[in-house]
């Protein structure tokens, strides 16, 4: 298991409430939910530059639309 760094973070009180409600939601701690997080943006990233596109689609319309990331 790789060693574990404890990290201060300072986040604004609109991050902050967004991260809670994350964690709240999933039923995880704060730290977990910044990890998953953490996986879901480089996993993103990954796909991205290798020229994938990610998608979403409504389930009662069927639309899809492409996530851009800047």
């Amino acid at each position: 298991m790789a060693e574990k760094k404890k990290l201060t973070v300072n986040l604004s009180d609109d991050a902050l409430a967004d991260l809670e409600q994350i964690a709240k939601a999933q039923g995880i701690t704060l730290t977990e939910a910044i990890r998953k997080a953490l996986a879901t943006e480089g996993y993103l990233l990954r796909e991205t530059k290798l020229g994938r596109k990610i998608l979403v689609q409504d389930p009662s319309t069927k639309e899809i639309r492409e996530l851009v990331f800047r």
